[in-house]
């Protein structure tokens, strides 16, 4: 198969696959000789789409969360705010992670401890996550139920936190000092005019917590 390919067709393909192999066998048991074979293209062609095997993954998450995009259900919520709304995707996205089985478990710590994983997840939440939070940040300083003055900087240090900060996966820590990770978070959101974490949304933190660092 050539390596010009103006339509992307064959990254696209490859993509797939790697997205239903990780599916079935896990991220740690798919390797690229897994894919290429899969495919039925060589190396020198998958490494004309893809630097490396992280990258693979990277690009999977990305376009697993593209075609999953809470942030585009959140906004066809009627009769939410957008603090509201802001709420429920933050819950959308949480609730999850409360039925994780054991082995997505442990394909998420393994993740966390690849850096090179783990500053894409990073480069993510700025990149792509970040401006759907701002905009909604723009929204709420619209409608009243927000009252942000930098909503840039403001989303991307909400996104990041949670994806990195509050991941039991990259910080594994005691269940009390997670616990009062959330109370801080919960209050940083308040100063900065952002009070997302409400009740329900804390009470799914906590137990996230208890799952985690209480095994």
């Amino acid at each position: 198969m050539p390596l010009h390919d103006p339509d992307q067709k064959t990254k696209q393909y490859i993509l797939e696959t790697a997205t239903r192999l990780f599916s079935e066998k896990g991220f740690e048991n798919v390797k690229v000789e897994d894919v290429v074979k899969e495919v039925g293209v060589t190396r020198g062609a998958f490494y004309h789409y893809f630097k490396s095997r992280e990258e693979l993954i990277s690009s999977v998450m990305y376009k697993s969360f593209n075609e999953s995009n809470p942030f585009i259900l959140a906004q066809k919520q009627e009769g939410l705010n957008a603090l509201e709304k802001l709420r429920f995707l933050f819950k959308l996205d949480l609730r999850p992670r409360l039925d994780m089985s054991d082995s997505l478990r442990i394909e998420m710590k393994k993740l966390a401890d690849n850096p090179v994983i783990f500053k894409n997840e990073l480069l993510t939440q700025v990149n792509v996550v970040a401006p759907y939070i701002e905009k909604l940040l723009l929204e709420g300083n619209e409608d009243g139920s927000i009252t942000v003055k930098y909503p840039k900087q403001v989303s991307q240090i909400i996104s990041m936190l949670i994806a990195s900060w509050l991941s039991p996966f990259a910080f594994p820590v005691p269940y009390q000092e997670f616990a009062n990770k959330v109370s801080f978070f919960e209050q940083l959101g308040n100063v900065l005019g952002v009070p997302f974490m409400d009740k329900e949304m804390k009470e799914i933190f906590l137990e996230i917590g208890k799952q985690e660092f209480k095994r």
